[in-house]
């Protein structure tokens, strides 16, 4: 990745005791879970029929209970879901509520969808036509890690590349954004079902990218 997407080189860092066959595809499964719970309703058929067997997520380098959120949306009826989803994230009279794209929510800064699509580029992720329109959007950042996690898992490439940007991204497309997120969903609709799913994504970023910076070491600090 070149510098300016924020790219280190294996040179300048290198990534340990990872136990990636089991981390990653946990990861990777998590990961699918959230960018599943929080895409549109109204654009992709929600996970209400899935049973919480259909995603791998033990090995989990950290504790995180990703079932009662799958229960609640099970429990959830369609209409209601549309509804809420529509109410926080697209309708409003000067704009979402409360924006669920990373541009709207820093305030349209420049270069920053363009530094989002070069990650896309340069690590081969492609995104469906139908969402090429807004690749900062929650979920479609969530599926680039999905995405990132099952390359490490399946040692495909240059694993180490793999591994280094699922930090850089996360610190610089998630975790910069997503707890003001939750903060505004909290503050407009404690009550709802989105509300629980982003205070819950939003702890999973703060453990997952602590863990991720706790086995990316500083060249000549590890052994």
């Amino acid at each position: 990745m070149n510098q300016q997407a924020g790219q280190a080189t294996p040179a300048e860092r290198f990534v340990e005791n990872r136990d990636s066959e089991n981390t990653a595809t946990a990861r990777c499964g998590c990961y699918a879970i959230f960018s599943d719970l929080i895409a549109s309703p109204h654009d992709v058929e929600p996970v209400l029929a899935r049973s919480e067997a259909s995603y791998v997520t033990d090995g989990l380098p950290y504790s995180l209970n990703v079932g009662r959120l799958l229960d609640d949306l099970r429990s959830i009826d369609i209409a209601q879901l549309k509804s809420e989803y529509s109410g926080i994230f697209e309708v409003g009279n000067e704009g979402p509520p409360v924006p669920i794209r990373e541009d709207l929510q820093l305030g349209q800064p420049a270069g920053l969808r363009e530094d989002i699509v070069r990650f896309y580029d340069f690590f081969g992720y492609r995104l469906d036509e139908k969402f090429a329109w807004a690749p900062d959007h929650l979920s479609v950042e969530l599926e680039f890690m999905h995405y990132l996690c099952y390359q490490e898992a399946a040692g495909a490439g240059d694993t180490l590349s793999f591994q280094l940007a699922q930090a850089d991204f996360s610190g610089r497309h998630l975790t910069n954004w997503v707890p003001k997120l939750a903060a505004d969903v909290k503050d407009l609709r404690p009550d709802s079902f989105y509300c629980r799913v982003v205070e819950g994504l939003s702890e999973f970023l703060a453990s997952d990218m602590n863990w991720q910076t706790g086995t990316i070491k500083a060249a000549g600090d590890g052994k």
